[in-house]
């Protein structure tokens, strides 16, 4: 084999574990900002009030819809950063309650698949 072909399959590998390590740091990093599988696939307890509960300020209401965009702190039981994010509501009709820029507490749940507020009250 000459040193050329060598160097080309070289290369090749190279290539193709640079591309498995990118595919794979690729998928932890999407994989971070959700909750972890088995989390999902067990349907989720209703919140208590004394349960973890996450900071945020309402950013828009959609009643209709029974959802609210919120700017929310780190959901930790979720692994998820803050961001902002439209969330909907286990009771719809709590969606009446708030208005933009509310300070709320509140609790979500991934219910297949789906963020689901389960818990929500005004901050004090």
């Amino acid at each position: 084999m000459s040193t050329f072909s060598t160097l080309r399959h070289l290369g090749c590998a190279a290539g193709l574990l640079l591309g498995l390590a990118t595919a794979q740091a690729q998928a932890q990093d999407h994989a971070s900002h959700h909750a972890p599988a088995t989390a999902a696939a067990s349907p989720a307890p209703a919140a208590a009030p004394d349960q973890a509960l996450t900071e945020g300020v309402i950013t828009r209401v959609d009643a209709r819809s029974g959802k609210l965009t919120i700017r929310h702190g780190a959901i930790t039981h979720l692994d998820m950063p803050p961001m902002t994010m439209v969330f909907g509501l286990q009771d719809a009709q709590q969606a009446a309650q708030f208005k933009p820029g509310d300070p709320v507490r509140f609790r979500v749940e991934d219910q297949a698949g789906a963020l689901v507020i389960t818990h929500i009250q005004p901050a004090s």
